[in-house]
């Protein structure tokens, strides 16, 4: 438990130091996370850059090195959120259309809330917790059971609650607070391995989580899309869509389908807007290992 206290003490003087030195901070961390990347990793994200928005290697290079650069912000802004409430979140997370999850609120039937590893998706659900909805976020267990204790310690410190997206209480815990009217928070940008929805993203095929689309259509709740930018000054926006609801039909499948569809071409919208954002280092079409992993491994034995 030595990691925890460490980062709790890191946390501490974050909360007291000044702009200048968290600038600093969070630059060379980020430039940390840079280095700390597998290799394999960093070339495949370059290729999907390349693939996915058609750009040059040299740009493909600056948005994937920038895209973990951002982790140093994210790591600064997540160890100040003791300092986090009702009366301060506005300074830091600024809203855009707030007015469609107020209206997704109104109907009093819980809210899928779907953002991606997109932005500090962490500040995202406490934002929203802090402005009074109700937040469950569901979240998979660290590896590492300290870094687990002291992250899901800071989710609650900003009013959120928590489910893992694996184990026996998972599900029903999702479902009664669908049914108790409050907000489920999902990252439904990866593949989790489990059956999901076939889907095209970038021209690629992919697996997607149904989840969304499942929860929205067996408990009647809207679906409300979000995505976190961060501000030059230092604060983020919070860009929240329209509401939908995943069809009821006799075809369930397609009506999984469609609503995941939509999920899908927002998160393209949002990836093309400001590619830097997006989490392009994870294997997302699970071929990376094997197009990069595998092939560079066995050249570097001579």
């Amino acid at each position: 438990m030595l990691g925890y206290y460490i980062v709790k003490l890191f946390s501490k003087f974050l909360c007291i130091a000044p702009a200048c030195v968290r600038r600093l901070l969070a630059s060379a961390l980020g430039n940390l996370a840079v280095l700390a990347t597998p290799k394999w990793r960093m070339e495949m994200a370059k290729a999907n850059i390349r693939e996915c928005l058609g750009l040059d290697e040299a740009e493909a290079e600056k948005i994937a090195k920038e895209s973990m650069r951002r982790f140093g912000r994210m790591i600064v802004e997540v160890m100040r959120f003791p300092l986090l409430t009702p009366e301060n979140i506005g300074d830091l997370v600024k809203v855009e259309g707030l007015e469609h999850i107020e209206s997704a609120h109104a109907e009093d039937r819980g809210i899928v809330i779907c953002t991606g590893h997109y932005g500090n998706w962490e500040l995202l659900g406490g934002s929203l917790a802090l402005r009074g909805f109700p937040v469950i976020s569901i979240t998979r267990k660290q590896n590492n059971g300290a870094m687990d204790k002291f992250i899901n310690e800071y989710r609650a410190m900003v009013g959120q609650k928590l489910a893992y997206n694996r184990g026996t209480n998972s599900l029903l815990a999702i479902s009664k607070m669908l049914r108790d009217k409050n907000c489920v928070g999902i990252l439904y940008d990866q593949d989790t391995n489990d059956d999901g929805v076939k889907i095209e993203l970038f021209g690629k095929s992919c697996i997607i989580p149904y989840g969304p689309a499942a929860l929205s259509r067996t408990y009647g709740s809207p679906i409300v899309p979000v995505f976190l930018h961060n501000n030059e000054d230092g604060t983020c926006t919070a860009k929240f869509y329209p509401k939908f609801h995943t069809p009821k039909t006799k075809d369930r499948e397609a009506d999984f389908y469609a609503a995941t569809e939509q999920l899908v071409r927002i998160l393209e919208e949002e990836i093309k807007a400001d590619p830097a954002m997006w989490f392009w280092t994870h294997d997302r079409w699970k071929d990376g290992r094997q197009r990069f992993g595998g092939e560079k491994k066995k050249h570097h034995k001579h």
